[in-house]
């Protein structure tokens, strides 16, 4: 298998169109983040294996890296691959995420005992479950 149908496969797999992911977030999280490590392009390219010309073009979405490459990448910058495609955490959920209060009731609840996050996300569950069965029924 062919490791650019595999990363399609893996794509598909998590829920991801390829249509719909997001390559100019992916080619600036990658620049940012590789700035933020340090890292020239020069040096970040002969890191993970590849020519400066095929970074330069993964940074400006003209590109895509194999998925090997962007595992390689994901080690050297010490973040996960859904950080090198999504961004960092908080920018994911922002983007997921549009009532404010729901995304600081949510970073607050980040901050609970392990025990109180799950009583937290039993009582989502049930909540939504009640709504939608409220739904089917009317």
């Amino acid at each position: 298998m062919s490791k650019a149908y595999l990363c399609i496969v893996i794509l598909v797999i998590i829920g991801i169109n390829h249509s719909e992911l997001d390559m100019k977030s992916f080619g600036s999280n990658l620049m940012q983040f590789r700035s933020k490590k340090g890292l020239s392009q020069e040096a970040f390219a002969s890191l993970i294996g590849v020519h400066l010309t095929n970074l330069s073009k993964y940074e400006r979405s003209k590109s895509v890296p194999s998925l090997e490459i962007a595992e390689k990448m994901a080690a050297i910058l010490d973040i996960t691959i859904d950080e090198l495609v999504y961004g960092e955490q908080n920018e994911k959920a922002k983007n997921q995420i549009s009532d404010n209060e729901l995304l600081n009731l949510f970073n607050k609840a980040q901050d609970l005992d392990d025990d109180l996050k799950k009583s937290v996300i039993d009582f989502l569950d049930a909540f939504i479950l009640k709504q939608g069965l409220r739904k089917q029924l009317a």
